[in-house]
C-alpha cells in the first residue's frame, strides 16, 4: 500500500526491478524513501538497501548458474565446504551437516547423489576406521572451479565502474560493517 494524497492505494506490481518502468536506481530510492518516513536513517537505510539489492540480484544470478549446472544450492554448499578444508582430509558428513545446517540424515541422501554423479568420494579415515571422510572428486573440482570462473566475469562486470583503489575501499568498509555485525552476535 502506498498513500497518495493522504489515502491508501495498493501499489501496482512491478513488471521489473522497481515496476514498470522505474530503474533499479530509481527504485532503492524509493525504498530508501519508504524506510526514512517510517524512521530510518537515510544515511543507514542507503547502505543497507543496497547491499541488500546487490546480494538479492546475484543470489537470483547464482540461482539461475547453479540450475545450469544441475547443482543445487545444497550440492553447492557441500562442495564450498569442502574446497576450504584447511587440512585437506576431507570432512566428515556430520562437519558437512553441520555447515549446511540440515539434518545429518539429509546430508547422507545428498552425498550418495553427489557421489553419484562423481563429485564426491567416500573414504574411510585412516586414523580413525569407523569415521568416514568425504573429499571433492577432480571431477567436483573442476565443476567447482567453472563456476566460479562464470561467476567471477558477472562480479567483475558489477564492479567495473569502480576503480581498483574504489573496490580496495569498498571491501575495507564492507569488512568493517560485517566484523560491526559480529560483535552484536550474542
Amino acid at each position: 500500500m502506498i498513500c497518495d494524497t493522504g489515502r491508501m492505494v495498493r501499489k501496482p506490481k512491478a513488471s521489473g526491478p522497481g515496476g514498470p518502468g522505474i530503474s533499479p536506481s530509481e527504485a532503492l530510492r524509493q525504498d530508501v524513501a519508504v524506510y526514512v518516513a517510517a524512521g530510518g536513517d537515510e544515511s543507514v537505510q542507503r547502505v543497507i538497501s543496497a547491499v541488500h539489492g546487490l546480494a538479492r540480484r546475484l543470489n537470483q544470478w547464482y540461482d539461475r548458474q547453479l540450475a545450469d549446472l544441475d547443482i543445487s544450492a545444497g550440492e553447492w554448499a557441500v562442495m564450498s565446504t569442502l574446497v576450504r578444508d584447511p587440512g585437506g582430509k576431507g570432512c566428515t558428513p556430520s562437519q558437512l551437516a553441520d555447515a549446511a545446517n540440515v539434518a545429518p540424515s539429509s546430508m547422507t541422501h545428498r552425498l550418495d547423489r553427489m557421489v553419484a554423479r562423481g563429485l564426491v568420494t567416500r573414504a574411510t579415515d585412516p586414523e580413525n576406521r569407523v569415521r568416514v571422510r568425504v573429499m571433492l572428486s577432480e571431477d567436483g573440482w573442476e565443476l567447482f572451479r567453472s563456476a566460479i570462473r562464470e561467476s567471477d566475469m558477472l562480479e567483475s562486470d558489477v564492479l567495473a565502474s569502480l576503480t581498483a583503489e574504489q573496490r580496495s575501499r569498498l571491501a575495507d568498509l564492507l569488512e568493517v560493517a560485517i566484523t560491526g555485525l559480529d560483535n552484536l552476535d550474542p
